[in-house]
């Protein structure tokens, strides 16, 4: 009989998760939450990088989700979050292990908090049944209809209790339910989980009408994508960036000036540097520029500036080489001639002997 060899490879395959988390925690916890702490959990495990940002992707959340997620294992005790000192950002920390939430561009010297937004209303799970009868000849039913066309499939108990959560806990109309699913399918997203978390976000941002809700995509395609796009980077932006672009609009300045700041910063720092984009463009607001061609005019006052301060560098350097070569022209003629030496003791013996005489 052949002998059969039996490899042991559970600790790089496996996620440990504690009876005590299941016992405990799961089981009132919000279903996306421990997802979120299940994925956190089992990158740690594997010392892999955790980013906000790679657990939205992967989860098909926002990032505003994830914060809350972790907001809420903080408050159980389970993650503990802490302000970095180069960071705009919060870090997350479990045990002594840091989970990396802001990328190095967000650094220092410019931090902006995070918003206070309002509270969530706490969703709760219901019934086939229950759901169904709720449901039964009112205009929800129509919109799940639409829903299903654009999916494809019948709606999931879970799916149905995230639509029923929306217009009954986050009051959407039957309208604006109808734009958010058309909102999310046409940016090729059609999660179920993905259209609750972008309901949640218009929700505490005060969106609850249509006219709201465009005005917000709106300004999103105007003044939040091209600050991404000259930044080069292929991403929704992350709370404190947005915090950014928003005050960058408020203090009046125009896309073109912006994406300006924008090409300077990659310039000078070769890397996507909110921190530093904003002290140039309130450098630019002390300044009073309104429009590209002040931009160019600063420039101009700049290089004059920095032309006439060299010019004078240069005339200082020529003055201080002339008079060096006075003073050593000065010395050479001053001792080009040859020089006597004088033997003391004998011009001494030579006076003496003369006295006598």
């Amino acid at each position: 009989m052949d002998k059969i060899t039996l490899k042991n490879t559970l600790h790089h395959t496996t996620t440990i998760l504690p009876n005590e988390f299941i016992d405990h925690y799961m089981i009132k916890a919000d279903g996306e939450y421990v997802k979120i702490y299940l994925l956190i959990l089992r990158l740690m495990n594997q010392n892999l990088p955790v980013e906000i940002e790679q657990l939205a992707d992967t989860l098909e959340l926002t990032q505003k989700d994830i914060l809350r997620a972790l907001k809420y294992w903080e408050k159980e005790g389970l993650l503990a979050m802490e302000d970095t000192e180069n960071s705009s950002a919060p870090d997350m920390v479990q045990t002594d292990r840091t989970i990396s939430t802001a990328s190095a561009s967000q650094t220092a010297g410019d931090s902006d908090s995070y918003p206070t937004l309002p509270q969530v209303p706490e969703k709760k799970s219901r019934n086939m049944s229950e759901m169904e009868k709720s449901i039964k000849g009112t205009d929800l039913e129509q919109t799940l209809y639409m829903a299903e066309t654009y999916l494809g499939r019948p709606l999931s108990a879970s799916e149905l209790n995230s639509f029923c959560y929306i217009t009954d806990s986050l009051h959407f109309s039957s309208e604006l339910l109808e734009y958010l699913i058309e909102y999310c399918v046409g940016r090729g997203k059609k999660s179920v989980r993905y259209m609750e978390s972008v309901a949640i976000n218009w929700f505490q941002q005060g969106i609850d009408t249509i006219k709201k809700a465009k005005a917000e995509s709106s300004q999103y395609s105007q003044n939040v994508f091209p600050v991404m796009k000259a930044f080069g980077i292929n991403r929704n932006p992350g709370p404190a960036e947005l915090d950014y672009i928003k005050k960058w609009n408020s203090l009046g300045f125009e896309t073109d000036i912006i994406i300006e700041a924008c090409n300077r910063t990659l310039l000078a720092t070769h890397q996507a540097s909110f921190p530093y984009a904003n002290r140039i463009l309130n450098d630019w607001k002390k300044s009073g520029v309104r429009s590209v061609a002040d931009i160019r005019s600063l420039d101009q006052r700049f290089h004059a500036a920095a032309q006439a301060d060299s010019s004078q560098d240069k005339s200082s350097g020529r003055q201080n080489r002339q008079n060096q070569n006075f003073n050593k022209n000065t010395t050479n003629a001053f001792h080009n001639f040859e020089q006597r030496s004088y033997d003391y003791d004998d011009l001494e013996s030579r006076l003496l002997e003369k006295n006598r005489r």
